[in-house]
């Protein structure tokens, strides 16, 4: 809409603008159980219905010093307003510097500073009145458990919100050795870490998301690739079933080969980082001490030198069965129907299909459906 030209200029006028606008800057401030958070209007290119964006709201204390490779702590309760208006930072990850300045690499590497202290999730919610038990959808982001922020331009959830109608959540998970690293047998790094931290953003949206217009009954969860795997893990993970009602897994799920390794493998790839590191000798309490001393920058430059070199797309540090998150392996699981039984929508493209879901028929065993035909 073209604006109004005006001609002339008046005190009246300027009584008036201020009363035209229809929200304020306190309509975007929402209470939740941690504190209050303030969110901005964010403008959709070729829609008409705007978006509420809370961007960087914290559901994690940093998982830092002691707390690397542990199960991360609930965000401890905030005074006065968070101002949710900028991407949090990008969890540490390996960045791929093959091709500098190419595109189709750069778009997947983080954009944001990136830290330990990562544990973070952004909300982006259809502006209207009042939004009431609107669904919403969770983003887990895919990356080979080794990759991936919720920043990336790609997962801006503002597009999604506004022509669904519907709210839409991503989180950061801790990925790499520090979401993965696994010594069964101790509690200072018990593996799958980044699978719990996703639980906990879960666990958060249940607690909170109806302050926001959302309906917690409501709640699907969906991802790609490493993110696909972990949406089948929470259909899988006993403490992961209440927090979700459906899920859609893209171009990954549990049971792909990349997707899990057993205790023992994680116990070698964790010391064979240890060794590569200099963390030397001891027990396992003094490793992961040794460890937890390393910069992050040192472990990830060695990450990729822990696979076997008989290893074909395989990737270093990834969930572990371990009794506990994943009570046994995810092909023993769904034969037993130890799943949540829920509506799936499952899917893949091109040339993915063969090596991320080629255990398809396993992991739905007399669920099957086959799409229609599009064409």
């Amino acid at each position: 809409m073209q604006p109004f030209p005006f001609f002339f200029f008046s005190p009246f006028l300027l009584f008036l603008i201020p009363s035209c606008s229809t929200q304020s800057e306190a309509d975007f401030i929402v209470q939740t159980k941690s504190g209050r958070v303030r969110g901005f209007q964010v403008t959709v290119p070729d829609q008409s219905r705007p978006v509420v964006g809370f961007l960087g709201i914290p559901f994690g204390e940093p998982p830092v010093g002691k707390r690397r490779f542990r199960p991360a702590e609930p965000k401890r309760p905030w005074q006065g307003v968070y101002k949710a208006d900028s991407y949090p930072n990008a969890c540490f990850q390996f960045v791929d510097k093959s091709y500098p300045g190419f595109p189709g690499i750069e778009m997947w590497n983080p954009n944001r500073e990136m830290s330990e202290d990562c544990l973070y999730l952004n909300i982006w919610v259809p502006s209207s009145v009042k939004p009431h038990n609107l669904p919403v959808m969770v983003w887990i982001y895919g990356g080979g458990f080794y990759s991936g922020s919720s920043s990336l331009d790609v997962y801006d959830g503002r597009y999604l919100a506004s022509v669904e109608n519907v709210i839409v959540v991503s989180m950061n998970y801790r990925i790499g050795a520090f979401g993965f690293l696994a010594l069964d047998g101790t509690s200072e790094a018990p593996g799958n870490v980044g699978l719990l931290d996703q639980r906990m953003a879960l666990q958060w949206v249940q607690n909170n998301i109806a302050s926001f217009g959302g309906d917690p009954r409501q709640v699907t969860i969906f991802g790609e690739s490493a993110g696909g795997a972990s949406v089948g893990y929470h259909l899988l993970s006993p403490g992961s079933r209440p927090l979700f009602t459906r899920a859609i897994l893209q171009s990954g799920v549990p049971n792909c080969p990349w997707a899990s390794v057993t205790y023992a493998e994680a116990r070698r790839r964790a010391t064979h980082l240890a060794n590569a590191v200099g963390c030397n000798g001891g027990n396992d309490t003094e490793l992961v001490d040794c460890l937890r001393g390393k910069t992050p920058q040192e472990l990830i430059d060695q990450e990729w030198q822990v696979l076997p070199w008989t290893a074909l797309f395989r990737f270093s540090f990834v969930p572990v069965v371990d009794g506990e998150v994943l009570p046994d392996a995810p092909e023993a699981m769904v034969n037993s129907g130890d799943f949540k039984d829920t509506q799936i929508l499952l899917g893949s493209y091109g040339s993915r299909k063969n090596v991320n879901t080629g255990a398809k028929p396993l992991l739905f065993k007399g669920q099957e459906k086959e799409p229609p035909d599009l064409q």
